[in-house]
């Protein structure tokens, strides 16, 4: 049989908690699957058996693929850590999906419930191929606008690091870069619940309004006067910041444009900008930016540096 520390250590991984000894052990089994069997002392079930589970394994999901002998290692590898284990997190080994944004990159995502999604630079979002359940849940790092399709029995949930938005159908942008002081949640149309996963604190938002969440306190607090419109211009390649401290309008544009700036004079982080920049490149944008500020700036090796 596995020893139990061994055993503990695989299950942390494949739940996907951090375990790098259980890596260690998969990738290991995983190269030499016949070796390891022998070194670890991984019990086989009867070949019967074998084949009954690799039959479930394949039918559950049938993105994942290995030649036969390996599917047959992998079954007995399974069976020893517990067909029950195994199917608690067979969700996050198989149904999930991860896609990723580069800086100056936006992508456009349809899930399986028809719900659409628009991710902005340098984001994140994880989705199931599939929904089960009771929700529709997916996590979110960066920034996104989603048009949530209808479905008052299966409530839509977005995750972030600080926050859970919980809709039916409606549309709303979400900013939540975890290197930003600030999250927040803006309606466009319906009405939408934002929680504080810190405090547990939540306020609905309707059209016309947003909340804002303080990464500093974790509190939110909502704002009325808010232009539909304006919501979500990222996708028109126009930038509005409002009231924004230096340093993320800075943190902003090197996403966005795929640029790298860097500020000499750290005083000038103190200073906030107003200002609406529609669709220009981005040293234009850099340029308007140092006369708001009144400072200058200078190309070198393909970083501007503000001073």
């Amino acid at each position: 049989m596995m020893p139990e520390e061994l055993h503990q250590d695989i299950k942390y991984f494949l739940e996907g908690k951090s375990s790098l000894k259980g890596q260690e052990l998969w990738d290991c089994w995983f190269e030499n699957p016949e070796l390891n069997a022998e070194n670890q002392k991984i019990t086989v079930s009867s070949d019967s058996k074998i084949k009954k589970e690799i039959a479930v394994i394949k039918n559950a999901n049938n993105l994942f693929f290995m030649p036969r002998k390996n599917w047959t290692m992998a079954a007995s590898f399974l069976i020893v850590l517990g067909l029950s284990s195994f199917f608690l997190f067979s969700t996050s080994l198989f149904n999930d999906r991860e896609y990723n944004t580069n800086r100056g990159e936006q992508a456009k995502i349809t899930l399986s419930d028809g719900t659409q999604i628009w991710l902005n630079a340098a984001s994140t979002l994880k989705y199931p191929i599939e929904f089960k359940g009771d929700t529709r849940e997916v996590y979110l790092t960066g920034e996104a606008f989603f048009d949530v399709a209808k479905d008052k029995a299966h409530p839509f949930i977005i995750h972030t690091d600080k926050m859970d938005t919980k809709v039916v159908g409606t549309s709303f942008n979400v900013h939540a870069y975890t290197d930003q002081l600030k999250q927040e949640v803006a309606v466009v149309t319906g009405k939408v619940n934002v929680k504080s996963t810190v405090t547990n604190e939540n306020i609905y938002v309707i059209p016309g309004q947003k909340v804002v969440l303080n990464v500093h306190n974790n509190k939110l607090h909502a704002y009325n006067g808010v232009a539909k419109h304006t919501v979500s211009l990222w996708r028109k390649n126009i930038l509005v910041f409002d009231e924004t401290p230096l340093q993320e309008v800075i943190a902003t544009l090197n996403r966005n444009y795929n640029v790298a700036i860097k500020v000499e004079n750290k005083n000038l982080n103190n200073l906030k900008i107003n200002a609406y920049f529609k669709a220009l490149p981005a040293d234009q944008v850099i340029d308007l930016v140092c006369n708001i500020i009144n400072a200058t700036y200078k190309l070198d090796n393909g970083v501007y540096t503000i001073k």
